[in-house]
């Protein structure tokens, strides 16, 4: 541990700011292929890499695919990538129609990035984290109609298959059509973002209601309702409604009486039991046998945008959103500035948050924390906000390019309330230039950490936290070789530290790529 954190004292400088690797740039018109070939380690398990990327733009279409052969030690290919008739989809890197803004836009396929509104509840959204063990085809589209009060709108889902990840957002100038000064430019709008289903991220192959990373006994259909085996559901069956009237006061089957709490039927066949015999009742029913129904999470946002100066030299502008998640808290940003001068970008805004609140909950790690196995128990990313603290505080984000030799990004968030635990958050980015060295084409390095009670050099490593990097250099004019790191962490025991490789998840790739 000790070496890890004098390595990172050294690159520091380096860690500061980062480049994540985004959308490949997209041909204007005509045909482009990019691709790689090298080795890529997915866990423990090392792969030779062949990946195609072809694309096509036509006036204001795309097609992007990703077409990626990941080969054993043994030469055979991943099955995983191609067992499935989804997994043709899968190859599907992007189809679009025009660009976000424009009258009338579409997309379909991968998003490294998505923000909604100002970022108060959806803030660079990615549906390609857990890519390439996990792909997702999400699709996007929105309009902006040239009339009067310039009214737009948007939806989004991350999985065209699941429709789990949800969001939408509508937009208008109600004053445009008048003659206020600076008034007269307000846009106001209103935002949605769900996840149906935030067990989603696990699978349930058998169909059984009961995720596979947690089934001790997968070829068993009937494993949650049937306890016994007698043919008759132990919990009420979401289906029917029948149930095993004999055993079903003690679903778990532990030999503890269920509490009426958490078992309905206990106070239907014994009513009137007595109070002394309530604190021995079961008031925690296996976790297994509770995973029949969906658990939903529902985030609403109003905000609005106000430009203020606009000149080539100089930019200000001004908002505000405020937030409310559904059965929890809420929270506001007011004032908030956005200004561009020179070679800067800078955003300057107050933040104000109730008690069971965090912002940008839907970020880019979203889809690997929307919940994660502790134990025998899937705890899902909203049970954390029942521990959030009211706080408040500033943010602020500054980008540069500086001297056109290295580009920059930092973002921090300091928070403050009585027993604040999740008040600070740092975004850092830094990448050199690559027009500074002959054959360079990309050199970035990144850290990020979100929603912790305090950064230092000893919390590095948390579950919000990544670390990723990549170097990228010419061998020719179509020809680079790549290297690629990514690391981010998982809270396996639940004890709020991060030890051992079964809580580091890396993905490390090392090719060439091309591209013509």
């Amino acid at each position: 541990m000790k070496k890890h954190i004098w390595l990172f004292i050294v690159l520091f400088p380096l860690l500061l700011l980062a480049q994540t690797e985004g959308t490949p740039t997209e041909p204007q018109n005509g045909i482009g292929m990019g691709g790689m070939v090298g080795s890529i380690t997915i866990g423990d398990q090392t792969y030779s890499q062949i990946r195609l990327m072809p694309e096509v733009t036509f006036w204001k279409f795309g097609l992007g695919l990703d077409i990626d052969l990941l080969i054993d030690s043994e030469g055979n290919v991943r099955k995983e990538d191609w067992d499935e008739a989804r997994d043709m989809i899968n190859k599907i890197y992007y189809i679009r129609f025009a660009q976000r803004g424009e009258p009338f836009y579409a997309r379909v396929g991968g998003f490294p990035f998505y923000t909604l509104g100002h970022g108060l509840i959806m803030k660079d959204y990615s549906n390609m984290l857990l890519y390439p063990n996990q792909r997702n085809i999400g699709a996007m589209m929105g309009f902006n109609l040239p009339l009067p009060l310039k009214p737009g709108a948007e939806i989004f889902t991350s999985n065209v298959e699941k429709n789990e990840i949800l969001a939408a957002n509508a937009h208008f100038m109600p004053l445009s059509i008048s003659d206020i000064p600076l008034l007269s430019k307000i846009s106001l709008g209103v935002s949605v973002v769900t996840d149906r289903n935030q067990y989603g991220k696990y699978e349930d192959s058998d169909g059984d209601k009961v995720p596979d990373v947690l089934d001790p006994n997968p070829d068993s259909p009937n494993y949650l309702w049937d306890l016994d085996g007698d043919g008759l559901s132990n919990n009420p069956n979401p289906m029917n409604g029948q149930y095993d009237s004999e055993s079903d006061m003690d679903i778990d089957g532990d030999g503890i009486l269920d509490s009426p709490g958490v078992n309905s039927l206990v106070e239907e066949l014994l009513p009137n039991l007595p109070d002394s015999l309530a604190t021995l009742l079961d008031n925690q029913i296996d976790p297994l046998h509770r995973y029949g129904a969906k658990k939903d999470i529902k985030i609403f946002s109003v905000d609005y945008d106000l430009p203020l100066i606009q000149s080539k030299l100089f930019t200000l502008g001004h908002y505000a959103e405020i937030a409310q998640i559904e059965n929890y808290g809420s929270g506001f940003i007011f004032p908030g500035f956005y200004s561009k001068f020179l070679i800067f970008n800078a955003n300057l805004e107050f933040r104000r948050f109730g008690e069971k609140f965090i912002p940008a909950y839907f970020d880019n790690l979203y889809d690997d924390q929307r919940s994660y196995v502790i134990g025998d128990t899937i705890v899902t990313k909203d049970m954390m906000l029942d521990y959030v603290k009211a706080c408040y505080g500033w943010y602020g984000s500054l980008e540069a390019n500086l001297f056109n030799v290295i580009i920059m990004r930092a973002a921090y968030q300091d928070m403050y309330g009585t027993d604040v635990q999740t008040g600070k958050s740092l975004w850092a980015k830094v990448g050199l230039d690559p027009k500074i060295i002959p054959k360079l084409r990309e050199a970035s390095v990144g850290y990020a950490q979100t929603n912790v009670p305090y950064l230092s050099i000893d919390k590095l490593q948390t579950p919000s936290a990544q670390i990723d990097g990549k170097l990228a250099y010419g061998l020719s004019e179509n020809t680079f070789l790549v290297g690629k790191y990514t690391e981010r962490y998982v809270d396996l025991d639940g004890n709020g530290k991060i030890k051992g490789k079964d809580e580091t998840v890396k993905s490390m790739t090392f090719g060439v790529e091309f591209q013509f």
